[in-house]
C-alpha cells in the first residue's frame, strides 16, 4: 500500500516497523499502554494528542517529512469527531497543504497575536491592491 492511501494508524504502524521498534516500547515512550497504542494503529481509537505525536515522533526518529505526513493524516482521522476547531477549518487545512505548511511555520516561529494581526493585515491590504 502506497503511503498516501494509509490511514493514521496504519501509517505509524508502518514507520515502527520500518524502525525495528516494538508495539509494547513505542507504546511505554508516548506513556500509553500497549492495548491503546494497538487499538490507534488498528484504527480502532483516534490519534494521539499533539503531546504523544510529538514522543512518537522523537522515538521512531522520524525525519521532518515523516513527521508532517504523520501529522496531516492525524488531523485528517479527527474529521467528524469533537475537536476543538471548527469542522469547516478542519476541513479547509487539511485539503490544502499550504495551510497547514504555514501554520506549523507560525507555530515553530511561535508567532504571537501581533505576528498573526500582521500577516493578516498585508494580506488584505495585498487583496484590496489586486481589486484596484
Amino acid at each position: 500500500m502506497c503511503e498516501d492511501e494509509m490511514s493514521f494508524g496504519e501509517y505509524i504502524e508502518f514507520i515502527r516497523k520500518l524502525r525495528r521498534k516494538s508495539l509494547c516500547k513505542t507504546a511505554k515512550a508516548i506513556g500509553v499502554s500497549p492495548q491503546f497504542y494497538s487499538e490507534v494503529e488498528k484504527k480502532r481509537r483516534s490519534a494521539l494528542t499533539a503531546e504523544r505525536l510529538e514522543m512518537l515522533r522523537d522515538f521512531l526518529e522520524m525525519t521532518p517529512e515523516e513527521y508532517q505526513t504523520m501529522s496531516t493524516k492525524a488531523a485528517e482521522s479527527y474529521k467528524g469527531k469533537n475537536v476543538l476547531v471548527p469542522q469547516d477549518f478542519a476541513d479547509y487545512i487539511v485539503e490544502r497543504d499550504y495551510v497547514m505548511a504555514a501554520l506549523r511555520t507560525m507555530k515553530k516561529m511561535d508567532a504571537d497575536e501581533a505576528d498573526w494581526k500582521r500577516m493578516v493585515e498585508e494580506f488584505i491590504a495585498r487583496k484590496k491592491g489586486e481589486e484596484q
